[in-house]
């Protein structure tokens, strides 16, 4: 709980000493993350079935 709170405090900080622009590149890296895991979610789904549960 202290350990999230500490965090949220520091990237409050962080966005007010800084501006946006560091969680637009973190929300760019995330994307990119996104676009990875459709495209491994994709090749591993060659029966097709998404899954049996």
């Amino acid at each position: 709980m202290k350990k999230k709170f500490i965090l949220a405090i520091i990237i409050i900080v962080l966005v007010v000493l800084f501006g946006t622009w560091p969680l637009s590149i973190l929300g760019k890296v995330f994307d990119w993350f996104a676009i990875a895991f459709k495209w491994l979610a994709s090749a591993l789904n060659f029966f097709g079935w998404n899954g049996i549960l």
